[in-house]
């Protein structure tokens, strides 16, 4: 089977560099965007991005600039006043690269605009998103069957539509049964064995996992 061709973006949210690390362990990526001060989190972590965008006004250390730029690493530099985030720069870039999987360590963080603004992102334009930090995994499911590991404490979900939702092997199972985007029940179920199943006969839910932290 081929393999996917997968991009990780680096962004400037919160990302904690323990983590970052261990994950990035086992993991190999085509590219590694780098997105302005996603940048100090590649040096911070020990990784080299493949690419490197953005205005760079939230960028401390202007000097890592150019130090990338003398290793040869493509640079990309937008205008500060402009339409697009510089996520969503790094994320229509990794579209234009023909990705199947992006992953964006650094899309939370303490700037709860630019959260929602991601999150945003994943729900209502690239819905193969992955946003990942040190104690939550956000990602979308469409319509269909859909199995999940056992790999945090908590799963939510919530409906970004009229959607009808079968969950089995959880703590609080449901049987077809119909949210909507004001439905709230969904909220901090869990996991009973290794894995679960999570069926949307119709519609797409925002699916959230997270650990205590």
């Amino acid at each position: 089977m081929k393999k996917k061709k997968s991009i990780l973006i680096v962004s400037g949210g919160s990302i904690d560099v323990d983590f970052a690390k261990e994950y990035l362990r086992e993991r190999q990526y085509d590219h590694i965007v780098a997105a302005d001060s996603g940048l100090a989190h590649c040096k911070e972590i020990g990784i080299e991005p493949t690419d490197i965008l953005g205005d760079f006004d939230s960028l401390r250390n202007l000097e890592l600039l150019e130090y990338y730029r003398q290793k040869g690493i493509p640079l990309r530099e937008f205008p500060t006043r402009k339409d697009y985030t510089d996520t969503h720069l790094a994320v229509k870039y990794a579209i234009d690269l023909k990705a199947e999987e992006v992953t964006i360590l650094g899309a939370t963080g303490t700037r709860y605009d630019h959260t929602l603004a991601n999150i945003r992102l994943l729900m209502y334009r690239y819905p193969h998103l992955v946003l990942l930090d040190d104690h939550q995994k956000i990602t979308l499911l469409s319509k269909g069957e859909h199995v999940i590991k056992k790999a945090y404490t908590h799963v939510s979900f919530f409906a970004l539509e009229d959607t009808i939702i079968t969950l089995e092997g959880f703590t609080y199972p449901l049987y077809k049964e119909p949210i909507t985007v004001k439905d709230i029940f969904c909220v901090s179920n869990s996991i009973v064995h290794e894995e679960a199943k999570v069926t949307l006969d119709i519609g797409k839910v925002l699916c959230i996992q997270s650990n205590f932290k």
